[in-house]
Order: C-alpha cells, then structure tokens, then sequence
C-alpha cells in the first residue's frame, strides 16, 4: 500500500508516513493528540502554561488529596469529552505548540506507527491491545517462574462476583493516602473470595509457580488447569498483587536496597 505520504511496511508491520508533522495532520487528524495521554512534568504543571490536571496512577483519576509529595502522582493535560487534548483546536492544530510540553517536543511519527494487533473484523477494537499483552505475558511464563506478593501493597479485600463474572480488589498503597479498588472479568466460578485470598498468600512462600499451583489445587480441592493458573497469575500481576521476583530484587536496588 503506497500514497504520496503512507506506506504499509508489512514486515515490520509499522505504517510510515513521510512529510512534516504539518503536511500530515490531513492524514492523521492529529491522532496522538486524540489517543494518548500527554504527560506533564511537575514543572511544566505548575508553570501555569498548560490546562492539567493530577492524576493518581492507582485509581486514574483526578488526586484531590492535599499531599505535597506522592509517588503515584502523575500530571496530564486535560482532555476533551471526546478523549482530545484540551489544546488541539477544530482544525487538529495544537494551540500551545510553541510552547508544548517537552513529551510533545520529543515526539516524532517518522520511524512509523507499528500495528501492534491484526485489523479486527469489525466493531470496536479497544480491547485488542489488552488482550495482545495477555498473551505475551501468558506465553513467557514458565513453571520455574518466581512471583512474589508486591511488597507496598497491602491487600484489604476480595469480591467475587459471580453473577457479573467479575472481582473486585480493595488495596492501599503503603505510604499513599486512603484505599482504592480495581476490578477486572473473573471467569472463574469455582473460586470465592476466601479461594482467591488464599492463592494470592500463596505467593508470599516465592516458590516455582508450578509448586503454587499444584499445592494450591491440592490444599483446596480445586480443578485449575495451567492455563488457567497462568491467566490468573497475569490478572494478579495486572492487579499490582504480585510481581516477578526478578522485578522485586529491581525495585529494592532502585529503592536502596539489594
């Protein structure tokens, strides 16, 4: 596929585009503008230059709270209902281009925008890219694989929710300023909520995931094939509940530690 400023490199699935960020916005309608997030750093949020707005990583909603100083605090500029950066006017234009934050600065569509998931049939395809990272993560996990309990947060309660085939987590981080919940699609009707309490303490041993998962179906009667183990240790992890042992001893070195 060729046009005077796109080309569709299928080996690399990636689209080119060719042209000055000006020439192409009749193309692409200014779609980073329209699909990400635009981060701000802490300067750039309290120059006063910018509609922003801090975000809390945790929940990914607007912090309300009176902390001077939170690791989970993020700064983003405001978006339109539409999901646009508040910034770009009808005519896709950046209003503050001049004076666009450094991450506008830096960024460039000219190595290509790679087609991370095959073109869907039809319908909305939002859930393309999830379900990519799932099975990648699925397909690296190996049974001599150690994930541990994640280490600043601290777990209150779980709901299974069969009738929606959903959970719902209740967690804090250590040090943050209150409690938060996150939810996901739980298809598992075999596992209540003091099951899914007591597997998520299983990883507290930093034992092989197949030794979690053997004596966890042994201890409580429970039929989990691997694959399904697999997609449940993939929505802990998902879930900031446990995290790969390797990514521990990581974060304790960044922390000062180990």
């Amino acid at each position: 596929m060729h046009s005077d400023r796109v080309e569709l490199d299928g080996k690399k699935r990636k689209l080119l585009l060719q042209g000055s960020c000006l020439e192409l916005r009749p193309l692409c309608a200014a779609a980073c503008c329209r699909e990400w997030r635009v981060d701000a750093s802490l300067a750039e949020y309290q120059s006063g230059l910018y509609q922003a707005e801090p975000i809390c990583v945790l929940t990914d909603k607007v912090c309300d709270k009176p902390v001077a100083v939170c690791i989970n605090r993020v700064y983003q500029l405001k978006r339109n209902a539409d999901g646009a950066c508040v910034h770009l006017d009808e005519t896709s234009q950046c209003s503050i281009y001049e004076d666009r934050p450094k991450v506008c600065r830096d960024f460039s569509c000219q190595g290509g925008w790679r087609l991370v998931s095959v073109f869907p049939v039809g319908g909305d395809d939002k859930t393309a890219a999830p379900k990519l990272e799932k099975e990648t993560f699925v397909e690296r996990l190996a049974d001599d694989m150690v994930f541990v309990t994640h280490p600043l947060i601290k777990l209150h309660a779980v709901f299974c929710l069969p009738a929606k085939g959903e959970i719902v987590f209740i967690k804090e981080m250590v040090g943050a300023c209150g409690k938060f919940n996150s939810r996901d699609s739980f298809p598992y009707p075999q596992l209540n909520d003091e099951l899914v309490l007591a597997l998520i303490h299983s990883f507290d041993r930093k034992e092989p995931l197949k030794e979690i998962h053997q004596r966890f179906c042994a201890q409580h009667a429970v039929n989990l094939t691997t694959g399904e183990f697999y997609d449940i240790v993939w929505l802990l992890n998902k879930h900031n509940l446990i995290l790969d042992a390797k990514n521990f001893r990581g974060m304790l070195a960044g922390m000062g530690g180990i």
